[in-house]
């Protein structure tokens, strides 16, 4: 941060709100690479397969991650629950403030996920070198 260059130090609180921010960055970068198809899978196999394979890979897909951000969505929201009474060391506020951030995150991908509905996601396309 530039008040280390400026002041020879940095508060501890800058750190955290650092932190908490790049958490929160993450969350929502996450939504995005989700609807564009950007993330990490293997996915020579749908263009393989027949139709009727393609739709039941494509609704595995759908269904797994439905299930998997509910699932977050519910263990993080706990979680905040439980961490509530302690405070952040720099910030001083109750950690279910920064915490709160995944399961707000997990709950709006689901309902994205959801609201997608069991849609082939986008391919990634190689360009030819030649």
């Amino acid at each position: 941060m530039g008040s280390r260059y400026f002041l020879g130090a940095s508060p501890i609180w800058f750190d955290e709100l650092a932190r908490y921010t790049i958490i929160a960055a993450a969350m929502i970068g996450v939504g995005a690479v989700w609807v564009n198809g950007g993330h990490m899978r293997v996915s020579f196999i749908e263009t393989k397969i027949s139709e009727r394979a393609r739709k039941l890979v494509v609704f595995y897909q759908w269904l797994l991650t439905l299930i998997l951000t509910g699932m977050m969505a519910w263990f993080s929201y706990r979680y905040m629950g439980g961490v509530g009474f302690f405070t952040t060391p720099g910030l001083q506020i109750s950690r279910s403030v920064p915490v709160a951030v995944m399961p707000i995150g997990f709950s709006l991908l689901f309902l994205m996920v959801l609201l997608n509905g069991p849609k082939p996601l986008p391919q990634p396309t190689v360009e030819d070198d030649e």
